[in-house]
């Protein structure tokens, strides 16, 4: 069998890991921590899955919440499979596992422990042949090591090893033997004597169990007439105690009276508030809300009175306004009014002759101007000519043109603006007269509307406006005349309500003999006293009817005198009470024994059954026995003459392997137990007496040639996890070179963590 690849998707601390195997030798080298253990444990759980809980623990990896696992491909006997396996973390039961034929990709069934089904070895045994950890060839063949080679070469394919069974065998004969103080056999002799014994006591007690009848009748007998005399005092002390519990509950009746009277004081005590006036809960309750009403009205009678304004307010108002005096009358404003407008129509008057003083157009004069002006521009033009004509012109007649055009011009301009000053004084003249005849009447107006506006300390030029002022404010105090007499009026309703109330809650509460300082403590003191006073009246109705049916339930009336001692009586019941305590125990000590007895006689079928059972059980334990001695003597006799068979195949593959790795071959024997001794001339010697480098080559061609012995047909591949860790130079080049020799015959996987023992 060899491994062709394996790809692992998750286990442990390897994930997303692929490897590709040669059929021959693998090497692998990686440092410690890597993971190598984990890849070699990731191979044995592809074949066989985990051992324990704590083995897929300890390889769950800690990302992983679903499954871990992945993938291996194998070669057995020329054909080609893969493996997929998926490990959940916690249950067993939730794993999956299929295996396909590579050359048809149909899937197989080889079982849940495939590598049993192909190696035909199951878990231990893999883990004990093919694969080679360093620590166990540390520990050298001196250990466990010869046994477990008995066990693999011995019976590879059973479930429980030779000595398994060996010791099942002794273990089960030791409980059974025979001929020592301890054991089953010895046990159920002595369990048989037991028996024996209690048969014959059974047999002498049905003897004994008449007399202690006959004894039992007597003691009965005297009880009884016991029992008839403690009756007859127990009824003259029951007649006793009547009357004295009738005396003491009488007692108990008059402190429920007393409790009563109590009761009835403190309600007169807390009705003393009332006065003697007949009150409800209502009649305080319609009370309290009357007075919470005459609080809200105080507040807002307070608030109105510092919201409303008296008579000082409303002239701080009027004076606000700039009404010191008396206030202007509606005539007044009417003929202010008048006034104001006259005044403004002169002054529009004036403004409007101020504004244009000419009422003619001096036409004649601008058409001059203009005629002159066009005049002057031409005797310019001539005049030009004259001068800067060319020869061909008369420049004297020219300029002499020019001369004359422009004096005529300019004495028609002089002409023009004459004319237009005439037309401009006449209209000045005019206006002047106008304006002068408005003026004095202006003036006056003016001085009589300053002088009203001025009671108003109102000095602007702006009288319309001064007006509008002194209306707009004498609305705003007509307004405030109004709301003050309206909150006035509102005040004294208020006024009038609140006395209303503050009379009712008075005559109300000045009925009673309140003490609290407040009103409203009063009502809530009339009604603390009120609600007490129906608890205790409650209570008091209480009290009296279970007053009344305590005397009447325990009949508190008549009263018989007991001539007779209580405490005489009393000393003869306790006389007859231990006489009576006596005879019982005497009498329960012998109906236990007739109990005792007739037990045991009842035991005495069982107890003759049961011996007659152990005769035979001893009987059939003591063939057992001999049976087990005889089939361990076999057992062990066949063993040997099985391990005799592999001695020799065994002695010639150790051979091989020995002659490769020791230079000095030393001869040795190898018993039936597999116990390796070398030869000397004083006897055989162990190889725990070697070095343990010595010891360990040893234990490591023990362990090649028990592959050999193994797999004589398909040959498995060997895991070798750096098992050459303590070898010396020399040690570690012959064991390279061994595992170079057997790859020719084993697929070898070989783990090192030091670049000195990788394999080349």
């Amino acid at each position: 069998m060899k491994i062709l690849s394996l790809y692992i998707d998750s286990f442990g601390k390897l994930s997303d890991y692929l490897f590709d195997f040669t059929p021959k030798m693998n090497s692998i080298y990686e440092e410690n921590g890597w993971g190598k253990t984990t890849m070699t444990v990731f191979i044995k759980t592809m074949l066989y899955g985990f051992a324990n809980k704590s083995e897929r623990e300890r390889y769950t990896p800690w990302n992983n919440k679903n499954s871990f696992g992945g993938t291996m491909k194998i070669e057995v006997n020329g054909k080609q499979y893969r493996i997929d396996r998926r490990f959940d973390p916690k249950k067993a039961s939730n794993d999956v596992l299929n295996v396909y034929d590579l050359q048809t990709n149909l899937e197989v069934d080889f079982g849940t422990n495939i590598g049993e089904k192909i190696l035909n070895l199951n878990a231990d045994s893999f883990e004990r042949s093919v694969f080679i950890p360093q620590k166990e060839l540390e520990e050298g063949f001196g250990s466990d090591i010869e046994a477990k080679l008995a066990n693999l070469i011995g019976g590879t394919n059973d479930s429980q090893s030779f000595e398994d069974a060996v010791a099942i065998l002794d273990n089960k004969s030791k409980l059974l033997r025979m001929n020592s103080k301890k054991g089953l056999i010895i046990d159920k002799k002595r369990e048989l004597s037991e028996i024996q014994t209690e048969i014959a006591e059974c047999n002498n007690k049905l003897v004994g169990i008449n007399d202690i009848e006959k004894q039992i009748d007597i003691i009965k007998s005297e009880i009884s007439g016991l029992n008839e005399k403690k009756k007859e005092i127990n009824n003259k002390i029951i007649k006793y105690s009547k009357e004295q519990e009738k005396k003491t509950k009488l007692a108990v009746a008059k402190k429920y009276y007393e409790d009563i009277q109590n009761t009835k004081d403190l309600l007169e005590k807390n009705n003393e508030i009332f006065n003697g006036v007949a009150v409800t809960a209502e009649d305080v309750l319609a009370i309290r809300s009357k007075n919470k009403e005459l609080i809200s009205l105080k507040y807002e009678y307070e608030l109105k009175q510092h919201e409303s304004g008296s008579d000082e307010k409303l002239d701080e108002f009027k004076n606000s306004l700039g009404f010191k005096d008396d206030l202007p009358t509606n005539e007044e404003i009417d003929n202010i009014s008048k006034k104001i407008q006259k005044y403004q129509n002169i002054k529009g008057v004036i403004n409007a002759h101020t504004a244009e003083p000419v009422k003619t157009k001096p036409i004649i004069g601008v058409a001059a101007l203009i005629v002159s002006g066009f005049i002057f521009i031409c005797g310019i033009v001539s005049l030009l000519i004259g001068i800067l004509g060319g020869e061909n012109t008369n420049k004297q007649l020219f300029t002499n043109i020019g001369i004359i055009v422009m004096i005529v011009a300019l004495l028609g301009i002089i002409l023009g603006l004459t004319f237009v000053f005439i037309n401009y004084s006449h209209n000045q003249s005019a206006s002047y007269t106008k304006v002068k005849n408005y003026d004095f009447e202006l003036r006056e107006i003016e001085s009589q509307i300053r002088d009203f506006f001025g009671r108003f300390h109102l000095y602007s030029s702006d009288f319309s406006n001064n007006l509008y002022t002194v209306k707009s404010n004498l609305e705003r105090y007509k307004d405030a005349q109004i709301e003050n007499s309206y909150k006035k009026e509102e005040n004294s309703k208020l006024e009038r309500k609140i006395n209303e109330y503050e009379t009712i809650v008075k005559d109300f509460l000045k009925k009673f003999k309140t003490t609290a300082p407040t009103t409203e403590e009063q009502i809530g003191e009339l009604n603390t006293h009120l609600r007490r006073k129906t608890e205790i009246e409650n209570n008091v109705v209480f009290k009296e009817t279970a007053y009344k049916q305590y005397i009447t339930l325990h009949g508190l009336s008549d009263l018989e005198e007991q001539e007779e001692d209580i405490d005489s009586l009393n000393s003869i019941i306790a006389e007859i009470e231990q006489k009576i305590s006596e005879l019982n125990k005497e009498l329960t000590i012998k109906s236990n024994k007739v109990v005792e007895y007739e037990s045991d006689i009842i035991k005495l079928d069982d107890l003759i059954e049961k011996e007659d059972e152990l005769s035979k059980e001893i009987k059939s334990l003591e063939h057992q026995y001999d049976v087990l001695i005889s089939t361990e003597a076999y057992l062990k006799k066949a063993q040997t003459s099985l391990l005799e068979k592999y001695v020799k195949p065994m002695k010639d593959s150790v051979d091989k392997y020995v002659s490769l790795l020791l230079k000095n071959n030393k001869e040795y024997n190898i018993d039936v137990n597999f116990k390796f001794q070398f030869i000397t001339k004083n006897g055989l010697k162990g190889i725990d007496q070697y070095s343990r480098g010595y010891q360990t080559i040893i234990t490591l061609c023990m362990r090649l040639a028990l592959i050999d012995c193994l797999y004589p047909k398909e040959k498995p591949f060997v895991i070798f996890d750096d098992p050459f860790v303590n070898f010396d130079d020399e040690k570690l080049d012959l064991c390279k070179n061994l595992m170079k020799d057997i790859s020719s015959h084993y697929q070898i996987i070989y783990f090192t963590c030091h670049d000195s023992r990788v394999i080349k």
